[in-house]
């Protein structure tokens, strides 16, 4: 996919030590190609120091910078703005990931749940926080109580006072907060029913989760702000609503007549 990758920098720069400013300032003043131990020597770093300069850009290896900023070079002139098609490839490569991972039986599982419970705990913090705010906004409209609970210390509260049969949905793309994990753990010993979306197929939190989706991972993307973090989130959010709508749109028609009067 290609880059710009002085706009990478620009993102992670909140990120960068002394090192990744040194490393930034060659490739910026566009030096010609090295390889990394002809680099390190030339710039006065070590080569494990470009690697991680690599990853807090984003990018997986020195190789693969190395032929973002080679195919740079060799253009005439240097960007001025990101190209449309460079996002446009972007979001097809989190379709592509989105739609290999859909599993249908799942989404039928979460449409389930959520129709069986009036109440909704939504676990997450940051941009899963924001497509919980998303969930909450939709199903609130379809006459769902839904609490989007967004730091460490509320879900420590509302675990511990949650009751059997309760409903709580996980939202983490990364799937690694290990008190999230915990806290899952202490609910599944009460009886509570759990939902998990993440993109992480080795998340401990599956093996607590009555259901679970899996959703695209973004490679770094989230973290240069090159696409939404919450985007991947929200993809498995529509397919949910989707189906629920399917699912139950007679009972949905049923509550909208019946609360209209409410809503003048």
């Amino acid at each position: 996919m290609n880059k710009d990758f002085q706009l990478l920098f620009e993102y992670a720069r909140i990120k960068f030590t002394s090192t990744d400013n040194k490393i930034s300032e060659y490739f910026l003043a566009r030096n010609s190609v090295k390889n990394i131990e002809e680099l390190a020597a030339e710039i006065g770093v070590s080569t494990a120091s470009i690697t991680r300069f690599c990853k807090k850009i984003g990018l997986n290896n020195f190789k693969e910078f190395l032929f973002i900023y080679q195919q740079q070079l060799n253009e005439e002139q240097p960007k001025q703005s990101v190209e449309p098609c460079s996002l446009h490839h972007a979001y097809i490569d989190v379709l592509k990931q989105f739609d290999k991972r859909l599993d249908k039986e799942q989404i039928v599982r979460f449409s389930q749940e959520i129709h069986q419970h009036d109440v909704i705990h939504v676990f997450g913090s940051g941009y899963s926080a924001l497509a919980g705010a998303d969930f909450k906004f939709r199903f609130t409209r379809l006459g769902k109580y839904v609490e989007v609970v967004q730091d460490s210390d509320s879900m420590q509260m509302v675990s511990s006072i949650l009751k059997p049969g309760a409903l709580v949905i996980l939202l983490t793309l990364k799937g690694k907060n290990g008190r999230m994990y915990s806290y899952a753990q202490q609910m599944k010993t009460k009886g509570v029913t759990i939902l998990c979306i993440t993109a992480n197929e080795k998340s401990k939190l599956l093996s607590v989760a009555d259901a679970a989706m899996l959703t695209s991972s973004l490679h770094g993307e989230e973290s240069t702000g090159m696409i939404s973090g919450q985007m991947p989130i929200l993809m498995a959010i529509d397919h949910i609503y989707y189906q629920y709508v399917y699912d139950y749109r007679d009972t949905i028609r049923n509550w909208v007549v019946t609360e209209q009067p409410f809503m003048s």
